[in-house]
């Protein structure tokens, strides 16, 4: 099945290794590089290795928007090819597009370069508004790298972490959250524990930013620690749900109301959750679906 998935040319990986993009300019986008590898590649990861499925796609709004996802599988990003792929056959490629990214993949070079062209932006409050201000879409991940290394008993959990960053944003460009959760994106290995105390402990927090260090099973090293190491993902079927969009008016006196943002985080994690739990019940058994 791998043998005719799409794939980068020699030479333009070569090019890619010697960039010197910038994961805060706004410019790296390259529609070209979308159209000509980044959507067939997706489109492929999508239809033929995780089989994903997807509802409530006509809950997707005009741009601006800010789409609220819940994230898995980290670090290869399993749950969001597929979700790529969706947003490129939906949206125009020229239309402004990009999702926050953590720091750490941004430091490996071949990686951070084909990020970028594909839309990434490190995860700052400052790199979001630009995007909604030049009336684009904004994919973000409240959870982050502790909730991509969840626990597999977990999978199905939805986690902000206290962490309000996107109410805040909505509030001050008075633009919609789009909630979208997926179940199987966190079966493409098993987190045997996320080893939040082993981060803070061995001071990879402190260094890193990365709030976890996971012991992992799956393939090809078996059983392994960190969620940083490059591994094959199991070919798990990944269900999509798009839920309707949630309102919010342009309030900036809001925005730094502290009740206020803690409130409305929970109100939409919430959300997340029963969506969430709906789609895990109709799940039969984990990577087959």
């Amino acid at each position: 099945m791998l043998l005719d998935m799409p794939h980068l040319p020699t030479e333009l990986l070569d090019d890619l290794q010697r960039a010197d993009l910038d994961p805060s300019d706004l410019s790296g986008r390259d529609p070209e590089f979308i159209e000509q590898y980044g959507l067939p590649i997706c489109r492929w990861l999508s239809r033929r290795y995780f089989r994903a499925t997807f509802e409530g796609l006509d809950n997707l709004p005009d741009p601006p928007f800010i789409a609220v996802a819940v994230h898995s599988g980290a670090p290869l990003l399993p749950d969001v090819w597929p979700m790529l792929a969706v947003w490129w056959e939906r949206f125009p490629l020229r239309q402004p597009g990009y999702a926050l990214v953590h720091d750490a993949a941004f430091r490996v070079p071949l990686l951070r370069n084909v990020l970028i062209k594909l839309g990434a932006l490190r995860a700052t409050p400052e790199n979001a508004a630009r995007v909604l201000e030049a009336g684009g879409t904004v994919l973000i991940f409240p959870g982050g790298d502790v909730e991509a290394m969840r626990g597999f008993r977990s999978r199905h959990t939805v986690r902000f972490h206290g962490r309000t960053g996107v109410i805040r944003l909505a509030l001050e460009h008075g633009v919609p959250l789009v909630p979208v959760v997926n179940v199987g994106g966190h079966e493409v290995y098993i987190v045997l524990t996320s080893g939040r105390r082993l981060a803070n402990w061995t001071g990879l927090a402190r260094v890193t930013r990365l709030k976890a260090l996971p012991v992992i099973a799956g393939l090809p090293w078996g059983v392994w620690v960190t969620g940083m190491l490059p591994y094959l993902p199991l070919p798990a079927r990944i269900d999509y749900k798009v839920g309707q969009p949630l309102v919010f008016p342009r309030a900036p006196e809001l925005a730094g109301h502290e009740p206020t943002l803690r409130q409305e985080a929970g109100r939409v994690q919430d959300m997340m959750q029963r969506m969430t739990w709906e789609l895990a019940d109709r799940r039969r058994l984990p990577v087959l679906g």
